[in-house]
C-alpha cells in the first residue's frame, strides 16, 4: 500500500490500517507523516493566520521573537515541535514497553505515533479552520476540542500497538497517555492557537 492510501485508510478501517503499517518502511514513513503534519500546521493553519495580521492570544515565549511575529515564527518552528513531539513519545512509549519487559520496536512505534499525528492533525487543521473562519471558540475551548479530539488518536494507536507490537489495550491506553503527556510541554511552551 503506497503512503497516501495507507493515510486515507485510517480514518475507515483502522484495523487495516494498522496491518498495512506494520509493512511500511519503519521509521521513515512515521518521520514523514509527523513532518508532513508539521508542515500543513505551518502552511495551513499559521501563514494564513500571519499573512491575515493575527497576533497570538498569549504571549511569545522566545525572547528573540516578538509577539506579533509569532505566527510568523511558527511557519518554521511547527515542524520542529512535530518532530521533537515524535521523537519524545516515541522514545517514552518503547522506555515503558522495555521496562515492562513487553516486546518494542522503536522504528514501529515512531511509524505508529507519526502516522497517527498526521491522521488526527488533518482533522484538526479542518477543525480550527471551520472556527477560524465562524469564529466562536476561544482558544481555550478550542484546547479542549483537541483533547476530545485525541481520543479518537488514542483509539487508533491503540489498535496499532495491539496489531503491530502485541500490546494488551489497557498499556496502550496508557502508553498514548503517556505519549501526550511527554509531548504537551513542547506544545504547550512553542504552538499557539490560531484564534
Amino acid at each position: 500500500m503506497n503512503y497516501a492510501k495507507l493515510w486515507f485508510t485510517a480514518y475507515v478501517n483502522p484495523r487495516r490500517f494498522a496491518d498495512e503499517l506494520n509493512k511500511a518502511p519503519a521509521p521513515a514513513w512515521g518521520f514523514f507523516a509527523a513532518l508532513q503534519r508539521g508542515l500543513m500546521d505551518s502552511l495551513l493553519t499559521y501563514l494564513p493566520v500571519y499573512l491575515l495580521g493575527k497576533v497570538p492570544p498569549e504571549p511569545s515565549n522566545l525572547s528573540f521573537v516578538p509577539t506579533e511575529k509569532y505566527y510568523g515564527a511558527l511557519i518554521i518552528i511547527a515542524p520542529l515541535v512535530m518532530i521533537a513531539e515524535l521523537l519524545l513519545s516515541s522514545s517514552l512509549m518503547h522506555l515503558i514497553l522495555r521496562l515492562s519487559k513487553k516486546r518494542s520496536d522503536i522504528d514501529k512505534l515512531m511509524n505508529i505515533s507519526g502516522f497517527t499525528a498526521l491522521v488526527i492533525g488533518t482533522i484538526i487543521i479542518v477543525w480550527d479552520a471551520f472556527w477560524l473562519i465562524v469564529g466562536g471558540m476561544t482558544q481555550y475551548s478550542l484546547g479542549i476540542s483537541h483533547l476530545t479530539i485525541d481520543i479518537w488518536a488514542i483509539a487508533i494507536t491503540t489498535i496499532a500497538l495491539k496489531r503491530i507490537l502485541n500490546v494488551p489495550v489497557w498499556l496502550g491506553i496508557l502508553l498514548n497517555i503517556a505519549g501526550i503527556a511527554v509531548s504537551m510541554p513542547l506544545a504547550i511552551m512553542f504552538m499557539r492557537s490560531p484564534i
